[in-house]
């Protein structure tokens, strides 16, 4: 399998042709209508199979779907509000949407993506859109997309977030990063792993709400220690309303449960403190929801998370074990969702909880 990235008529196949790319990007007379177009692909961000045939063809002469590289192109930021910039995503798998948000002394950045490349790239934003201010990342929760590569910002900054996720990525860190290149990132895309250093962050707060003054602004950090992950954190800016969610809420994607053990077991998270993560974010009423994955957009997103496990679990009712017909009863229920190979795991988990 190849990873295709499409520039113009330019096709990008590999790790060098990828540098010679990024390198054209950076140059300021590199034209905008060379804005990178990754391809429309049905593989999604945990490894979706091929199960397409037609006719007498079965799925194995067919060619398998292309996943594109899961790089943040940092050339086009979204202003949504004066001083806060979004990198979308894109939907592209294993790319999450990365905040930037400038203060009269110190930028922060809500995540950085996988990678030393995807970080670097934000850094380098960073420092154009606030030049001369303080360089603070804050990562989400501990998952590789989100944040393996931090190490960017070790002697370029300062990292802050709290004290659970700090725990968990010195206890799991290890098992994410060998379980990401192993069994989610393809062959020729596990490179982007390559010289990661686990780096843990410069500060972090211990309670369940703080707030940081990046100069005439104030943005707030909360936490409901397991949800998601141990130590999933949102960041919300009071004055504009706007809540960067991390993976507790995607934007027409089935939530991410990730029960993928033994990289990740039902003991890493807690769907019922998410679902109060959930709450709490709406009675904020924010103006704006930036999901984890996904389109920008309102409260609803929060709301159809919310409403999402609800329906679950009263779909598997006196159920015992995972069913085929229970699987696709679910996936019916939201036929414009993508990334359906979640509900199988959340089903696992709500039957263990039972």
């Amino acid at each position: 399998m190849s990873a295709t990235l499409i520039v113009d008529s330019t096709t990008i196949n590999s790790k060098d042709e990828f540098m010679t790319y990024r390198a054209m990007s950076s140059n300021t007379h590199f034209q905008r209508r060379q804005m990178l177009q990754l391809t429309a692909l049905g593989a999604i961000a945990f490894g979706a199979s091929s199960e397409v045939a037609t006719g007498q063809e079965s799925a194995a002469a067919l060619p398998l779907p292309k996943r594109p590289l899961p790089v943040v192109d940092a050339r086009f930021p979204v202003e949504v509000a004066s001083g806060v910039f979004i990198l979308l995503d894109k939907r592209v798998p294993l790319v999450p949407n990365i905040g930037i948000i400038v203060g009269r002394d110190t930028v922060l950045i809500v995540d950085c993506g996988l990678g030393i490349d995807s970080a670097e790239s934000v850094l380098a934003l960073a420092r154009r859109l606030a030049p001369g201010r303080q360089v603070v990342l804050t990562v989400t929760h501990a998952h590789p997309e989100h944040g393996f590569g931090a190490q960017v910002f070790k002697n370029n900054g300062r990292i802050y977030y709290n004290a659970l996720q700090k725990e968990y990525l010195g206890r799991a860190g290890q098992k994410l990063l060998d379980g990401f290149r192993t069994n989610i990132l393809p062959p020729n895309h596990r490179y982007l792993l390559d010289n990661i250093v686990l780096t843990p962050p410069d500060q972090t707060y211990d309670q369940d709400h703080t707030t940081l003054d990046l100069g005439g602004r104030t943005v707030e950090f909360r936490t409901w220690g397991k949800a998601h992950t141990p130590g999933d954190q949102i960041v919300f800016l009071p004055d504009e309303r706007i809540v960067f969610t991390g993976d507790l809420a995607e934007e027409r994607m089935f939530p991410i449960v990730p029960l993928f053990p033994p990289m990740i077991t039902a003991q890493d998270m807690n769907i019922s403190q998410w679902e109060i993560a959930l709450g709490d974010m709406l009675k904020l009423q924010p103006n704006l929801v930036v999901p984890g994955h996904g389109s920008i957009g309102g409260p609803e997103i929060l709301a159809e998370v919310l409403a999402y496990f609800g329906n679950v679990r009263q779909s598997i009712g006196l159920a015992t074990n995972v069913d085929r017909h229970l699987i696709e009863h679910i996936r019916a229920e939201y036929p414009t969702w993508e990334n359906s190979e979640f509900i199988e795991p959340a089903v696992r988990y709500f039957l263990q909880e039972t």
